[in-house]
């Protein structure tokens, strides 16, 4: 503890000074550390970053921790080349492991020297003449997730460097940053000042597995955050990641997906694409697969960060990444994230009304029968006779009157859709409103009358044991609480409204098992490490433990069970628990 503790002691001004003293001598007055603009508060004004989706090409995917700078230069050369920068994208990220293994003198961190001999500055130098924005890495651990030096105890003169470096982009990624002992809220608070102190605009991208920025307000601190765990390349992964935004892999079902969190300046970012790497030997099964995940991410106005190998990208590969009203519909200037209006097994229909008053629809079949797809235009607030363009043919389908059906989807197969006449915008659904899943009123709120707004694991069952039964306590029935099977971890946004939370926690009467369960409390996510709460170790022979505890300034509440095996102290995934009666007490 005293070891974090002392590295969280910011940066004196001396060593600022220094720092930026040393990038003018070694790099000219062009990588002199920027000073702040006019703005609010006295800092430039940063509101206007990420207006849409940024789109850039990120370099993990591909070569993972194996980077140089003969390869990030000729990802450059290719950027400009195949003419992905002038389809629109703008940023070439360097990920993990291209610093060095030490800071150097004054703290600051390095290039490692056999990768990247010309420094950083260089890098970035070369990746603007190509008319290209410079994006980096870092973790804001104290290491990185290729234990590399992070940004813990360093975070003002870590956005000092990359400002004098010519940084456009920060991904911030959290391996290990649960030992840093502060809230997310206020880690990613603390990055959003110093860059402002810059006076560079950056943009910041949030990598946290998921973890409920768009719940503890991420958009606060940076333009883009993650809702899921990494991406890998197969389409099982990808239809994952993108359910996560889109639908209820991390937010209750009732919300269909995360939309209405996601806006100019702030988007939700299911991860980097895979679009050129699958591994999949049907060419039109692949070519069907890489429109689909493309076609997912546009109409979800996700952040479109290429991972293929880019001086390497096959043509088919190039025509998916550079279509050119694909793309137009994730940079709709007017922001709006698809949903979906229709389910159907492995059967989606997506909307996305555009700022041109027309509306783009995604069709997709991620089963393997062959399907046909319709569209009707209610769904999409249309009636009567419509234009229908294909986005992905570039072609005008004619008028339909009020439905389009695409016929003979095979697996992963999929069209892109542009529906209706220029004019004023179409409505989009209501988002749900603020008392159906945060606390707006005094008296007493159950938990089990509010969504939850982000889940991880096992989802909870409202109002009954994980396997449908009643909820019941030594012989009693009670008629509100939660069902859960370990691991579940579910959060409930707050408005830091409330006085003290009740309730009462045992192991399910049906199980019978020998596993411990232990429920938790946190204030926020796991990273703050804010336990307001803890059951301790519970069997089946355990009696129910009251919860009874005071709140102050709570920003966010998220219930934990999980089991673990008592003999072997590993995970249990069969242990079954109750939260009876939760509730929130908010006096007058």
């Amino acid at each position: 503890m005293t070891f974090h503790k002392k590295l969280h002691t910011q940066v004196s001004p001396i060593i600022l000074a220094a720092l930026a003293i040393a990038a003018s001598t070694l790099i000219g007055n062009a990588g002199a550390v920027p000073k702040p603009q006019p703005g609010k508060a006295g800092h430039p004004d940063f509101t206007h970053l990420a207006p849409t989706p940024p789109m850039g090409w990120n370099s993990w995917n591909i070569f993972a921790k194996e980077i140089d700078e003969a390869k990030i230069k000729a990802a450059a050369d290719a950027m400009v080349s195949s003419g992905m920068r002038d389809a629109g994208y703008q940023y070439l990220v360097l990920d993990d492991a291209w610093m060095a293994d030490q800071r150097d003198d004054q703290g600051a961190l390095q290039a490692d020297p056999v990768k990247f001999p010309k420094g950083m500055k260089d890098i970035g130098d070369y990746i603007h003449s190509k008319g290209l924005k410079f994006g980096i890495y870092q973790d804001r651990a104290y290491r990185t997730c290729q234990s590399l030096p992070g940004s813990f105890g360093h975070e003002q003169i870590d956005m000092a460097t990359f400002a004098a470096w010519g940084v456009d982009y920060i991904k911030m990624d959290s391996c290990s940053a649960e030992h840093n002992g502060r809230l997310s809220s206020n880690d990613y608070a603390l990055y959003r000042k110093y860059i402002e102190e810059t006076g560079r605009p950056m943009v910041l991208s949030i990598s946290d597995f998921g973890n409920a920025a768009w719940v503890w307000g991420g958009k606060a601190s940076a333009q883009l955050w993650r809702t899921g765990q990494d991406i890998r390349s197969k389409t099982s992964s990808v239809y994952a990641c993108a359910d996560n935004s889109a639908g209820s892999g991390r937010s209750h079902p009732a919300f269909n997906g995360l939309w209405q969190f996601a806006g100019p300046g702030h988007w939700n970012d299911p991860d980097m694409l895979q679009v050129g790497n699958f591994k999949i030997k049907d060419e039109g099964v692949s070519k069907s697969a890489n429109r689909a995940h493309f076609g997912l991410w546009c109409i979800l106005a996700a952040p479109l960060m290429a991972g293929n190998d880019m001086p390497n990208m096959t043509d088919a590969v190039k025509q998916i990444l550079t279509a050119p009203e694909v793309i137009a519909v994730n940079q709709d200037k007017r922001g709006v994230q698809g949903y979906k209006v229709f389910v159907d097994g492995k059967v989606e229909v997506y909307n996305k009304p555009l700022a041109d008053g027309t509306t783009a629809v995604l069709l997709l079949n991620k089963g393997r029968e062959t399907a046909d797809i319709t569209v009707t235009w209610e769904m999409i607030g249309l009636s009567g006779k419509q234009p229908v363009r294909d986005l992905w043919a570039r072609k005008n389908l004619g008028e339909f009157k009020d439905s389009f059906t695409a016929k003979g989807l095979g697996e992963h197969g999929n069209r892109m859709l542009k529906i209706g006449k220029p004019g004023t915008p179409l409505p989009m659904p209501a988002p749900m409103p603020l008392e159906k899943y945060t606390i707006t009123r005094t008296g007493v709120t159950s938990l089990c009358d509010l969504y939850y707004a982000w889940r991880d694991k096992n989802a909870p069952v409202y109002n009954k044991t994980f396997g449908g039964n009643p909820l019941r306590i030594a012989g009693k029935t009670y008629p509100k609480g939660f069902g859960c099977k370990s691991k579940a971890c579910f959060m409930f946004a707050g408005t830091e409204r409330g006085d003290r939370l009740r309730g009462t926690v045992v192991l399910d009467e049906s199980y019978q098992g020998e596993n411990e369960g232990r429920f938790r409390i946190f204030h926020e996510d796991y990273f703050g490490d804010r336990v307001l709460w803890d059951s301790g170790p519970m069997t089946k022979d355990t009696a129910a433990k009251e919860i009874d505890i005071a709140l102050e300034n709570y920003n966010c509440l998220m219930l934990v069970f999980e089991g673990k095996n008592k003999e072997t102290g590993k995970k249990a995934g069969d242990v079954l628990g109750v939260f009876v009666n939760p509730r929130i007490i908010v006096n007058d």
